[in-house]
């Protein structure tokens, strides 16, 4: 049977429910989202369907957030190593291989890999600038 592609709203939603299970399952991410992050999943999985949403779809008015500041936040609790991003990005592309194809999964692919590259830089370019850029 073929796998869908991620070009509805009920399939980006039912992709992050299968992505965060993954993520709050694995035993490195999971202390970063419930621990340091503390995401209240009633509120935090909408905005996130959102968010890929207006990704993938083009979608307006769903996701007004500042990604990066969210993140920077968190990092300041508990900073994000790479292992951290390459985990992210693996479930990722693991539960995309495993229920969906298409180009908009393909899309997906591809901007998952650009947000951890660029959420991974301007991260270190945070902590640099704490550390008065030794």
């Amino acid at each position: 049977m073929p796998r869908p592609d991620l070009d509805s709203p009920e399939q980006i939603a039912a992709f992050v429910d299968r992505f965060y299970a993954r993520l709050l399952a694995d035993p490195a991410l999971r202390p970063i989202f419930i621990d340091a992050a503390a995401i209240d999943l009633p509120t935090h999985l909408p905005r996130i369907r959102a968010y890929w949403r207006k990704m993938l779809l083009g979608e307006r008015g769903g996701y007004q957030r500042h990604t990066m500041n969210i993140h920077r936040a968190v990092h300041a609790r508990r900073p994000f190593s790479a292992a951290d991003f390459e985990r992210w990005l693996a479930l990722f592309t693991e539960t995309l291989d495993s229920y969906y194809a298409g180009p908009v999964a393909e899309r997906a692919r591809r901007l998952a890999s650009r947000i951890a590259a660029n959420m991974q830089a301007g991260l270190d370019a945070t902590s640099d600038e704490g550390q008065g850029m030794r």
